[in-house]
């Protein structure tokens, strides 16, 4: 359960039915205000969660959209749901050819594929200064070079239509996906939504915030931050394998034992 000195046990094996444990009671309405610091944010890695956090608890996210506000033809979500899921689930931008594709956040650009061979077309790869990574598909013509600094809303491509091989192999659109704490993705799939991180502010730097019902869920190693969201079910958002929440100061509540696990994803939206 979590403690009130925001400290954290084990819900293991022998301990009581799901409906008794302290942890579920305290998602579904047990509210403790504190004090959460972009300090314990960034310990976290979840310093742009704060998208997240409801009204007043809420600072906009900071990564600029690709093409700013246009229709979103299939979400991160969608690309999961396919049948197969997508291998690199991302966010689709709706955008004629020709528009520019500006960068999400600063950082250095690590990726440049020029040709339009693959299912993606041309891409470009970028790591940020946050330690998160960036792609965007299916490319009509790239304006970086692998090496080169670039800033936040800084034209790195235009958007097209390139993909197996040819420069229509698609409808014309931009795939935008995202990775945490990895400044070169292998896992393909291990994308999280961009639009949770997308946001308008010119400088993204949340100011401590207090909110209600905040904390880090560890389900057998896997990491959710928890936000509420207003009179709905929380909301998980997948932090990865190693988010150093202990370090963080938010409280954590660790899940080891299965029945505990299916009632906390019965109690909110997003784990998995």
């Amino acid at each position: 359960m979590i403690l009130s000195d925001g400290s954290s046990r084990d819900v293991g094996h022998g301990a009581p039915p799901p409906g008794d444990l302290g942890g579920i009671a305290y998602l579904r309405g047990l509210s403790r205000r504190g004090l959460i610091t972009g300090a314990a944010l960034a310990a976290s890695g979840v310093s742009a969660a704060f998208a997240l956090l409801p009204g007043s608890a809420r600072a906009a996210g900071g990564y600029q959209r690709p093409c700013g506000r246009v229709r979103i033809s299939s979400s991160w979500q969608d690309h999961r749901n396919r049948t197969p899921p997508s291998a690199e689930p991302g966010t689709d931008y709706a955008v004629g050819t020709g528009t520019p594709v500006m960068a999400a956040a600063n950082g250095t650009i690590r990726l440049v594929k020029a040709d339009t061979s693959t299912a993606t077309g041309r891409v470009v790869g970028m790591a940020h200064d946050d330690g998160n990574y960036t792609r965007h598909l299916h490319l009509s013509a790239i304006a970086v070079s692998p090496g080169q600094r670039v800033s936040r809303g800084q034209t790195i491509a235009y958007s097209g239509s390139s993909a197996n091989g040819s420069e229509y192999g698609v409808g014309p659109h931009v795939h935008t996906s995202l990775w945490l704490n990895t400044a070169s993705p292998t896992d393909f799939r291990a994308t999280v939504d961009f639009e949770s991180w997308a946001g308008d502010v010119a400088n993204p730097n949340p100011p401590d915030q207090e909110a209600d019902d905040v904390f880090i869920a560890n389900v057998k190693g896997n990491w959710y931050l928890v936000v509420p969201q207003g009179t709905g079910k929380p909301r998980a958002v997948v932090l990865g394998g190693d988010s150093n929440a202990a370090a963080s100061g938010i409280p954590v509540l660790n899940f080891t034992w299965d029945p505990s696990i299916s009632a906390l994803r019965a109690a909110v939206d997003g784990i998995g």
